[in-house]
């Protein structure tokens, strides 16, 4: 009799065990999704604003035949995971070749925003970022080509054509990943990727220019960009 109790009683003991290990366990998804909400509660929201400029295409404009491109953007940290981004840009473009002479001018936005994946901690010493992102890009660019000469040979005729002053509304999709590495105090450096397309004209027309500024080469579906830029983050208080 008395081992049957002592059976019956370590039956309980280890149902009432299992039991609470069982209740533990269910707790423990909840337990950790509420340390982080705590976490992001605790964290403020606005942790600091950042301009930047493009170091890079103003110096390849020595290599990319008469193509200038410029760009400053401007983005906002929050809670140091969300940076939403506004950049502006312009292009110009004089290309004199035997047979013709392209010229354009034009100017760009995109507006988006790049998520953080490290580095987010509100006790960090420096405000380093890996990020990836989103923009939607549009763009006005002007465009002329004149003194193109066009020949046939069957008819052994030739000319000289023009297609006046014309303009072209633009918009594209654009991809972007990179590194933000604090250099000194409010002086950052960063390098990104860029890739862009998905590319549509507001209008239709019988002519389009070679180049569309902020999107790059106008017969190529998808096009891929690089920067180096210089950023300063205006002094916030953490």
């Amino acid at each position: 009799m008395s081992i049957l109790k002592y059976t019956c009683s370590l039956l309980v003991a280890c149902g009432l065990s299992v039991g609470a290990l069982c209740a533990q366990t269910a707790d423990a998804p909840q337990t950790v999704v509420q340390e982080a909400a705590e976490q992001v509660a605790k964290t403020p929201v606005y942790q600091g604003t950042y301009f930047s400029v493009d170091l890079f295409n103003p110096v390849a404009t020595l290599f990319n035949g008469g193509r200038f491109e410029a760009s400053v953007a401007v983005d906002v940290s929050l809670w140091q995971r969300l940076f939403p981004v506004v950049e502006l840009g312009v292009m110009t473009v004089n290309q004199k070749q035997d047979t013709y002479h392209f010229e354009a001018t034009g100017g760009f936005a995109k507006v988006g925003f790049n998520y953080n994946f490290l580095n987010f901690k509100t006790d960090r010493k420096y405000d380093h970022i890996v990020y990836a992102g989103a923009r939607y890009g549009y763009s006005y660019t002007g465009y002329q080509l004149s003194d193109a000469q066009i020949s046939n040979e069957y008819w052994q005729e030739s000319g000289v054509y023009s297609t006046g002053k014309r303009g072209a509304h633009f918009g594209w999709l654009e991809i972007q990943a990179g590194v933000r590495v604090q250099v000194y105090k409010s002086l950052f450096m960063g390098v990104a990727l860029q890739i862009k397309t998905f590319g549509h004209y507001y209008q239709q027309s019988a002519y389009y220019p070679t180049y569309v500024a902020g999107f790059g080469v106008n017969s190529e579906a998808t096009n891929f960009g690089f920067l180096y830029h210089l950023c300063y983050q205006l002094p916030y208080k953490k």
